[in-house]
């Protein structure tokens, strides 16, 4: 039964469908065949075009061609391929038309990862995601109109994410060291750490990467769950700077709040009762997201025969 299935698609096919998430630590991909079939899906690594653009591109297609290779096609169906690409860095400059041209698809429709978050988490309702991982993004859907608050990058942007609080962390172990602060547990615990050499510290912080400062996050949650004077000052400002991003896309209409990304959650406990009395669970992933606009751009009739 399982042979003749992948036998019709095999011969049937005319074109796969693919829907993308191409997030800043790993890629994900599910195909499509031209009727809506699930061909396969596949995961690499990150996707980012703001920090790795070639990386990017490589990740994305090997995702699609091992897709593919699940339902025994060939990666030369990618040139016939139609994908929907969410992809973090997207909304920067021209980097989106960038990816376009790079990918082996006929025809790709490249947004943000918010763009297929959003669509994930809310589907066609209304409803306003804030996504909080490594960096952060804040995006509304009203009707027919989508806003977004954030999504710039680290070095100018990504309000509450664990890059900030990760580059927080390191500048208040060094204000530690020289006395401007009072040295708490966690600033010791840092210090300790890079072997109470401030040097390292500066080194480390000119070199690193977002997820470099990143794996800080846990330590700052930790240690402000046991009341470290730090650690609670540094979530207070990204309590703080979280709700102004969500202050500028909520409205009176929305009924809808779904925190998604490695740290959307943490936060769910530290929001004031004016965005916690919105929080939902979301409907799914991005990837579904990506698949689902994927569906409604390149579906034949824009129908589905229920993969």
């Amino acid at each position: 039964m399982v042979l003749n299935w992948y036998y019709t698609i095999m011969t049937n096919i005319s074109f796969p469908i693919f829907g993308i998430d191409g997030g800043g630590t790993k890629c994900r991909a599910i195909a499509l065949s031209d009727k809506g079939a699930l061909l396969g899906e596949a995961e690499t690594g990150a996707a980012n075009v703001m920090t790795n653009f070639a990386g990017a591109v490589e990740n994305i297609t090997k995702a699609c061609a091992m897709a593919l290779a699940q339902a025994g096609l060939q990666e030369s169906l990618l040139n016939e391929g139609r994908a929907f690409i969410g992809v973090a860095g997207a909304n920067v400059g021209t980097r989106g038309s960038e990816l376009q041209d790079a990918l082996p698809f006929r025809q790709s429709i490249v947004e943000s990862d918010a763009r297929i978050a959003l669509q994930g988490a809310v589907g066609d309702t209304d409803g306003v995601v804030a996504i909080i991982g490594t960096g952060s993004v804040f995006i509304a859907k009203s009707g027919d109109t989508i806003r977004t608050a954030g999504g710039w990058g680290f070095v100018v942007g990504d309000l509450g994410s664990g890059a900030r609080l990760g580059r927080q962390l390191l500048e208040e172990a060094l204000l530690a060291h020289d006395h401007v602060r009072a040295t708490t547990p966690i600033t010791a615990h840092v210090l300790n750490d890079f072997r109470n050499n401030p040097q390292t510290i500066v080194e480390y912080a000119h070199s690193a990467s977002p997820g470099d400062f990143g794996r800080f996050a846990p330590l700052v949650l930790d240690f402000a769950e046991r009341d470290d004077p730090t650690a609670k000052r540094i979530m207070a400002d990204a309590v703080r700077d979280v709700e102004e991003a969500l202050a500028a896309i909520v409205d009176e209409n929305t009924t809808r709040l779904c925190l998604l990304g490695g740290l959307g959650r943490r936060y769910r406990d530290l929001l004031s009762q004016r965005f916690v009395r919105l929080l939902a669970e979301p409907q799914g992933s991005a990837v579904d997201g990506a698949v689902a606009l994927a569906r409604t751009h390149f579906l034949r009739g824009g129908q589905s025969d229920g993969a």
